[in-house]
């Protein structure tokens, strides 16, 4: 399954994923500055790529969750930062 690792370095199984979708994932700055707003626009960018048919289901799947699993990521960077 792909991850974000503890490192902050993504960690990706698949490789035909959108590349202007693996650039917004790996801009860890700008996910940390709006972990809601960039997994929103992750997501619809993966949602988009389906339409578009230029990802299968299993595609779309593994997009929806590295936003997920990069939104949590972001989350427990933002509240290290706090402490």
């Amino acid at each position: 399954m792909p991850s974000l690792s503890g490192a902050g370095r993504l960690v990706v199984m698949a490789t035909e994923l959108p590349q202007a979708w693996l650039a917004e994932l790996n801009d860890l700055v700008a996910l940390v500055a709006d972990l809601d707003g960039r997994a929103a626009v992750l997501s619809g960018m993966a949602y988009a790529g389906y339409r578009r048919t230029e990802v299968d289901d299993g595609d779309l799947v593994d997009m929806l969750e590295l936003a997920e699993a990069a939104r949590l990521w972001a989350l427990d960077e933002s509240e290290r930062d706090l402490e």
